[in-house]
């Protein structure tokens, strides 16, 4: 099952909703750790539907517009656990596109270098503000798991921001040629 997938499963786990509201979810559930690309939330919900896995029911608004709700089926609560297990079990290794581009930064120029490490840098601090928001406006509110991840983010930011700073600092000092 694709991430996509599984983590449609997941949100509709909590309740069912509509696929503009399965967008605001991701925005600010895992959205500060994981996004999903929009485009495919419809998509993935039909092939969910076509699996048996979730049920698509019209529902009529007050303005005479129709939404589709879309609630997970027990087929669908069985599958997302069963692979959310079988996901947790394996050996996981890191995807991380950033990472990938490090690994060969050695065939771009310093500016370049230090450019991509600062923007990184910035952009991990303002994860980690919103993450510290998160945890503000959430606290003993989330699940206790929910809570674990997003201290397990914090400290993931936490210590890439480190590194970024270090690496920084090895590039001022003319090191890492």
């Amino acid at each position: 099952m694709s991430l996509s997938k599984l983590a449609i499963l997941g949100g509709l786990m909590e309740k069912p909703m509509h696929g503009y509201e399965l967008k605001q979810y991701f925005e600010h559930a895992p959205g500060v750790f994981w996004m999903i690309n929009y485009g495919s939330i419809y998509p993935a919900l039909k092939k969910l539907e076509d699996e048996g896995l979730v049920k698509a029911k019209a529902k009529v608004s007050g303005a005479g517009r129709s939404k589709i709700i879309y609630r997970i089926t027990k087929s669908g609560e069985e599958a997302f656990k069963n692979t959310l297990k079988e996901r947790l079990k394996k050996d996981a290794f890191v995807r991380d596109e950033f990472t990938l581009h490090l690994f060969f930064m050695d065939f771009l120029d310093k500016r370049t270098i230090r450019e991509m490490i600062k923007s990184k840098l910035e952009g991990n601090k303002r994860i980690l503000e919103i993450v510290k928001e998160h945890e503000k406006i959430h606290k003993c509110k989330l699940p206790k798991y929910r809570c674990e991840v997003l201290k397990r983010g914090k400290l993931h930011l936490a210590t890439e921001i480190s590194w970024l700073n270090n690496t920084l600092k090895e590039i001022g000092k003319g090191g890492l040629k």
